[in-house]
Parts: C-alpha cells; structure tokens; sequence
C-alpha cells in the first residue's frame, strides 16, 4: 500500500505543478512537472536540499546562458560557453561527490536547455529563462508541500562520499561532458534543425547525469529503456491528439493518464530509475500543455533523442569501468 500511497503523492505534485503552470499561461507548461520526478527523495532533509540547489542551479544555469546570447553571436564562442560551463558543473558535482553536489549538476544542464532552443529555433532566451525558473519554483514547491510530511528525517548523520575521489576520473569526465556540450551546441548552431537539437540535449543531459555520478554505471544500464519507454508513450499521446483534434485543455486531461502511470514506476522500488527517465522524456516529447510539434517531428525528434541517449551511455559505460586491479608484476 505504502507503493500506491507514494506514487498518489508524487501524482498529485505533477498534476498539481503543470496545471499551475498551464494556467499561468506558461508556453512549456511541461517544464513544471520535471522537478518533481528528481526532487522527490527518501530522505526529508534530501528532498530541501535538492530542492533548494535546483533552484539555484537553474538560476545560475540560467544566467550564464543568457549573457552568453547577449554578448556571443557567434557559433564557434557559445559552443565553448556551454562546453566550458557543463565541463565545470561536471567537475565541480563530481568532485563534491555527494547530494550537495546537485546544483552544479543543474548548471550544466540548464545551460543546454537555455541555449539550444535559441540557437536551433530562434527562441526568445530572456523569457524562456524566466519561464523556465518559474517552472522550477512551481514544481519544487509542489513536491515539497505535497511528500514532506510524509518523508522521514534522517536518523544519522550524512552519509559520505560514496566511491573516493579519483582525479582520472575527474579529468576523462570533464573532458567528455564538455566535448559532448560543445559539438551538440555548434551541431544545433549550424543546421537549426530541432531533430538534431532533440540529440544534442540527450547528450548534453546524459553526459550531465552520468558524469556527476560516483558510480554510473547502475544507472546507464536502465536510461535506454526507460528513454525509449517515456518516448513511445509521448508519440501514442500525440497521436491521440492528432487523431481526436483535442484541445489543449483536453491534452492535459489525457497527460494525466499517463503521468499517473509514470508516477507508479517512480514510486516502485524495482522500477523507480525506469520510472524516472520515462517520466523525464515523456514530459519532454510529448511536450505536454505546449503546442507543441507536428506528429512525424515527435518521432524523429524522439528518435534522436534515444540515439543520442545511447552513444553516451555506450561512451560513458566504458569511460566509467572500474580499473583493472593490479597484480604481481609478471616473472621474467
């Protein structure tokens, strides 16, 4: 029962986040719910602290982007910033290698986020920025309000760092992140195709997340079926739309259906890294409360973006592997 209890909880904070969001008029309403899926932790003191570094990650995220529209006008300039900018959440979320580490790993995904559209699509950045910290605040709030009472505080002390630092990993992590930001954000710079902007955000997010992890490679092995879970549900929830001529009132009715299933994946303990990625992407292709794009884009779109979840895990499952223990040297 505790299960049903949880995933109603987690439920009630997207529904209750992307419905603010919507009638506030917000052009990615879908950006409110996404929080609640990571925010949402076991421990009480883990949920505020995650919640409050997301906020101050988006905001910083935030604005480097948004000078960097400002001041770089060029491809080649704003490929380095977001290179730069994921390189240092990356090294920094790794190098503190504990749930304090959260913000950093939010700067390097925000970044993605802010200037990808802009660049690919011709979005306007300064309202895409503020919509999107609104979104954060909405959804933060509404997990809090919704799962505090109900998470348990912490009976000990923090835990510690969960695998010890290693400066290899450190560097070979930088140094991936950053290249994968980097070639994405010139690769949406010079073609301005949103298929490829779908590939370039899964490698900026995916390299993100797996690099700020101390040990990744538990989560690799379930982001491609939960990417491709979440994907599918969001073209069969367009296609409704597409076939039934649903209004944008009533697409939101119908997310709820599905977000509730996603919020039952999340909430079990077999599934929840499933649950996690599938809610994530499900928001993110569907597109939910948006207009959102023509059928045949989602799925192109869709597809890149598994694709490029994919390379990086592939990439990164093997930057990660442990290394070999050393042995006595060979006799002569």
């Amino acid at each position: 029962m505790e299960i049903y209890a949880k995933a109603a909880r987690l439920f009630i904070a997207a529904a209750l986040a992307l419905a603010a969001a919507q009638m506030l008029g917000f052009h990615n309403p879908y950006w409110a719910a996404m929080p609640v899926w990571v925010v949402s932790q076991p421990i009480r003191e883990d949920l505020l602290a995650r919640g409050i570094l997301r906020i101050l990650g988006t905001l910083a995220g935030a604005g480097i982007g948004l000078l960097g529209l400002q001041y770089l006008n060029a491809p080649v300039p704003l490929a380095l910033l977001a290179g730069a900018t994921v390189a240092f959440g990356v090294g920094m979320a790794y190098r503190i290698g504990t749930t304090y580490s959260y913000g950093f790993t939010l700067i390097a995904i925000t970044i993605g986020v802010i200037l990808l559209p802009a660049i690919g699509m011709g979005a306007d950045g300064v309202s895409m920025a503020i919509e999107r910290l609104w979104c954060t605040l909405l959804g933060v709030v509404s997990v809090t309000l919704v799962t505090l009472a109900s998470t348990p505080a912490r009976s000990g002390p923090m835990p510690p760092r969960a695998v010890p630092f290693e400066r290899q990993q450190l560097i070979r992590r930088v140094l991936i992140s950053g290249g994968c930001a980097a070639l994405g954000t010139l690769a949406v710079a010079l073609t301005h195709e949103v298929v490829v902007m779908a590939g370039a955000m899964a490698l900026i997010i995916y390299a993100t997340i797996f690099s700020t992890l101390p040990e990744p490679r538990a989560v690799i092995r379930m982001v491609a079926p939960g990417v491709a879970l979440g994907l599918a549900a969001a073209v069969l929830y367009r296609w409704i739309g597409f076939e039934l001529h649903e209004s944008r009132d009533a697409m939101l009715w119908l997310a709820m259906a599905f977000i509730a299933c996603g919020a039952l994946l999340r909430a079990h303990p077999r599934t929840t890294g499933l649950g996690l990625d599938s809610n994530m992407c499900f928001l993110l292709g569907a597109e939910v409360g948006a207009a959102g794009h023509p059928l045949h884009v989602t799925i192109l779109s869709g597809a890149a973006l598994l694709a490029g979840a994919i390379v990086i895990s592939v990439i990164m499952w093997h930057a990660t592997a442990p290394a070999a223990p050393k042995g006595p040297a060979p006799s002569a």
